[in-house]
């Protein structure tokens, strides 16, 4: 039998945040990273803890996340946490692990661009359509979802999705092609510009902020071989402009260096 001591201890164990392992400060601000496993999501999760912030660094594999799991070691503000913004039992999950914990800057970032080859007009493959769409449309929504009391409970109250400016009218139409990926970043615009809408009157701010063309595997897999700007150069201009904002970015897509997109 379980002495009533030890299990009281037991019951503050099981309801205790993740946090504890991580040694997150209470003081300071909180940010939640999808895709943190490389590219852009590696490098927010570099420059936040280095600001001090508490930083929960998720992705689909941290057992192979190597550059993540060795930033974590050198920092006791990262936890990294397993999560596939596809799958509803692990978004629920987490966020019943963090339930309590104030989110200051809930940062969609995980995204993919898909095979270029099947979705270009006269190949596509529709499964790979769905592919994208689930991850880059209802991704996003769905852990924004999972986490609007965490939000709710912070100091800034922000919900942050990248990319959109390829789903939009006046750049999407430039040139042709690429069509699964274009589709898949109009219905993310939808998608957090009605959340916006259902969460005005809670203090919540979500705005869209397109990075650059920023030299990731993801860009390299659009066959992107024109210029580019360093991961490291445009996480320092979007944690910038996420600090900037104003009531008047609420809804909008913008880009990383505060121009306005219309979509």
């Amino acid at each position: 039998m379980v002495k009533p001591f030890l299990s009281l201890v037991l019951l503050t164990l099981l309801h205790t945040p993740a946090l504890c392992a991580a040694e997150f400060d209470a003081g300071a601000p909180t940010v939640l990273i999808t895709g943190s496993n490389r590219g852009l999501g590696l490098e927010f999760a570099r420059q936040y803890a280095a600001s001090g912030w508490n930083v929960i660094a998720s992705c689909r594999n941290p057992a192979k996340a190597d550059d993540l799991q060795a930033l974590a070691k050198n920092n006791t503000q990262i936890a990294i946490e397993t999560l596939d913004v596809t799958s509803d039992e692990q978004v629920s999950a987490l966020a019943k692990r963090y339930e309590g914990q104030p989110i200051d800057v809930l940062l969609n970032n995980a995204g993919i661009y898909g095979t270029l080859e099947k979705q270009t007009l006269g190949s596509f493959d529709f499964e790979e359509a769905k592919r994208i769409y689930d991850i880059n449309s209802l991704g996003s929504l769905r852990v924004s979802v999972a986490f609007i009391d965490n939000v709710l409970a912070s100091i800034q109250k922000k919900i942050i999705s990248l990319g959109g400016g390829m789903g939009t009218q006046s750049i999407g139409r430039l040139f042709g092609g690429h069509y699964f990926m274009k589709m898949s970043k109009s219905a993310h615009l939808m998608a957090m510009g009605v959340l916006q809408t259902d969460l005005k009157k809670t203090g919540v701010m979500i705005v869209m902020i397109s990075p650059g063309r920023v030299d990731t595997q993801l860009m390299r897999d659009s066959g992107w071989t024109g210029p580019s700007i360093s991961a490291e150069e445009s996480a320092r201009h979007v944690i910038e402009r996420i600090e900037l904002l104003e009531p008047k970015n609420n809804g909008r897509l913008i880009t990383y260096d505060g121009k306005q997109i219309p979509w």
